[in-house]
């Protein structure tokens, strides 16, 4: 099959309404702060004003610059949830595009075979299932393959203008999310190190990028001390001052749970994708020290943080597996059929104990697991259980891996992609059980409908010193942005406090949470 750019385009287009389509079929957003912090800071961005939530972590402001058009357009709480919706899916599908032209340039595959593997790069159920929840993991994703792609045409030309290019793609990361800044700070060394050019037009590249990367954490400074009126509860230098020597082992434990995660969730090709494009010249290297420098602060970060996903973490390194998937698709030919089977079933057992060994104690029997929170590629945590063993996806990644190295190697690619795609259909179906049951219980499922009972809220006080975040995010969604204010004023008709707070005289008690209380004034 020829592929012209009207069949790339009606697989773009056929990727964004199946991503609609899932993200229309799973509750959400979970409304986590996370969810409300970048939907506030996209109404602010939109010139309405401050949150009514407390200070937030630092988040980026990119993905708000998406959103806020939707805040410009007048769309209530509904309608942004909507339209955040529909900008996911749309992220999602403009990886199938970018990914087609890295396996064509990267591996030199052919037309349909490159195409089928861009396909299954962005079709990830864990790429569908985040497209209901307000975060910035569908930008990132693309943004990583944008970022390389740019590093594989300036090594074909090591121009300055297409260093440039390089450098902007590295500053998109960095304004996404904060952590994204090492990884952002590798694309713009290696563009000033692969440039054929003086060493003065180097150092001016590399002096420009950490420049530009300077000024996009000032912007982000800017808009969430607009937003939250604080630029950030920490920052690098706070958290470096958490992280002595000692805490290294444990940040070794988490990284190699983030790698673990990967592995198994990619049945091991990730992995060959990895292997077989880092020894490419020039963009190997590249590839392998953007992921790397990921790995690196979700081991950093990850440190001290309590939660059991916390072992066997994916979240950060997820926006790399789309581009892994599909150029480990695309190499599997390229490599020989030892070292590959040893991959695909070594790898896959190793991470396997790392996973059982990872967390301290049995920590997976908690809706927390990271298979109830985006959905693992391979078994796991099946259709809503809350017990993720690791034998059982390592055995069940090896399978599907060997599966799909046979057919795609015998030139069998369409069947392989009629293959993947009943075990990202079997993926999503399990994910959305597991979302299902994770907002049910999380506070926005616990608040849902509160209205009805706390009665018509002319403005909602919110202590947003004392109270949840997430229980803030829950009940500001509930009300309405416009209704919910830090600040007591004329119009406030309830009060959100904390349980042990005494209540002013007169008032009603509407609403007990388990980590706040609803008040009416008299």
């Amino acid at each position: 099959m020829q592929v012209t750019k009207r069949v790339l385009g009606a697989v773009t287009a056929l990727w964004f309404a199946i991503g609609v389509a899932v993200a229309t079929a799973t509750p959400g957003p979970l409304l986590f702060a996370d969810d409300i912090a970048y939907l506030s800071m996209a109404r602010t961005l939109a010139g309405e004003g401050s949150s009514a939530m407390p200070a937030q972590p630092p988040y980026g402001f990119l993905y708000p610059v998406l959103l806020a058009p939707g805040w410009l357009l007048g769309f209530d709480e509904g309608g942004m949830l909507t339209y955040a919706r529909a900008v996911n899916a749309a992220l999602g599908a403009l990886l199938v595009p970018v990914l087609y032209v890295i396996v064509r340039r990267v591996w030199s595959s052919e037309q349909l075979p490159a195409l089928l593997a861009a396909m299954a790069g962005a079709a990830l159920p864990a790429l569908w299932l985040t497209g209901s929840i307000v975060w910035t993991e569908r930008l990132l994703a693309l943004l990583v393959a944008v970022a390389f792609l740019t590093i594989i045409r300036l090594a074909a030309s090591r121009t300055p203008d297409r260093a440039l290019q390089a450098v902007v793609a590295a500053v998109g990361l960095f304004a996404t999310h904060p952590r994204m800044g090492p990884t952002a700070l590798v694309v713009v060394v290696f563009a000033a190190l692969i440039t054929r050019r003086s060493m003065l037009v180097r150092v001016g590249l590399l002096s420009a990028g950490v420049f530009a990367l300077g000024l996009t954490e000032w912007v982000r400074r800017v808009v969430a001390d607009a937003t939250f009126g604080s630029s950030g509860t920490y920052d690098a230098g706070d958290l470096a001052s958490r992280r002595g020597f000692g805490e290294i082992p444990d940040m070794a434990q988490h990284a190699l749970g983030t790698g673990a995660y990967l592995t198994l969730a990619g049945t091991g090709i990730l992995l060959i994708g990895l292997v077989m494009t880092g020894s490419r010249p020039i963009v190997g290297p590249v590839l392998v020290g953007m992921l790397g420098a990921t790995v690196a602060v979700a081991g950093w970060f990850l440190t001290g943080v309590g939660r059991s996903d916390a072992w066997l973490h994916g979240r950060y390194v997820e926006v790399f597996a789309p581009l892994l998937l599909a150029l480990g698709l695309a190499s599997l030919k390229h490599m020989g059929w030892k070292p590959a089977l040893g991959l695909l079933v070594a790898a896959p057992i190793a991470a396997g104990i790392i996973g059982a060994w990872a967390g301290p104690g049995n920590n997976w029997n908690t809706p927390r697991s990271p298979v109830m929170m985006l959905g693992v590629e391979v078994s796991g945590a099946p259709f809503g259980s809350s017990v993720f063993e690791p034998g059982a996806a390592a055995s069940v990644s090896i399978l599907v891996g060997l599966v799909l190295w046979w057919l795609w190697r015998s030139d069998r690619q369409i069947i392989a992609m009629v293959v993947l795609s009943a075990i990202v259909a079997l993926g999503v179906a399990s994910g959305i059980v597991g979302l299902d049951k994770l907002h049910d219980g999380n506070i926005s499922g616990r608040t849902s409908g509160v209205i009805e009972v706390i009665g018509p809220v002319g403005e909602l006080y919110v202590d947003a010193e004392r109270v949840s975040p997430n229980l803030i995010a829950a009940l500001a969604w509930e009300v309405g942005f416009d209704d919910t204010s830090k600040s007591l004023t004329a119009q406030t008709t309830h009060l959100l406090l904390p349980p042990d707070a005494p209540p002013p005289d007169g008032a009603t008690l509407v609403l007990q949470l388990e980590s706040g209380t609803v008040w009416a004034l008299g």
